[in-house]
């Protein structure tokens, strides 16, 4: 297994933790929908910045108008349920709940092989292991 890929996958969820208070704290000052517009404005300039520094002004093969916009929506959408559910139930369960959803959904969107992914069809020790991670998910939300 590939250790840096190991490695950003789990600095992208350290930090997504952090980016989602902060978000959080950003959003009840601001409003949820300001914070996401001058978050979003802000990415926009810093890849832009990256894109000409790199010199990658390639056009998005493949893509159409619609799956952007479909996957605009949904970072606006997990933008504002995460920043939201963090201030009135904290980090930790939000994020708990973040994994669960994110591990039920990949193993449906793998065992059909959606958006191009390998197909990998749903096998009892994947569903024992999702069972183990519910498990956990709702002992957290009992303590």
């Amino acid at each position: 297994m590939n250790i840096f890929s190991i490695f950003l996958a789990f600095l992208a969820g350290a930090l997504g933790s952090t980016q989602a208070g902060i978000n959080s704290m950003l959003g009840k000052s601001a409003g949820q929908f300001a914070m996401v517009a001058f978050v979003s404005l802000i990415q926009v300039v810093i890849s832009l910045a990256f894109m000409v520094f790199r010199h990658e002004f390639k056009p998005l093969s493949g893509a159409t108008w619609g799956w952007i916009g479909a996957s605009a929506l949904l970072g606006v959408i997990i933008m504002i349920s995460v920043s939201h559910s963090i201030s009135s139930i904290g980090s930790l369960p939000v994020f708990v709940l973040l994994v669960l959803g994110q591990v039920i959904l990949s193993a449906v969107i793998n065992h059909f092989g959606w958006f191009g992914s390998p197909r990998s069809p749903i096998t009892l020790q994947k569903a024992g292991s999702i069972s183990l991670i519910l498990i956990g998910v709702l002992l957290l939300a009992r303590s």
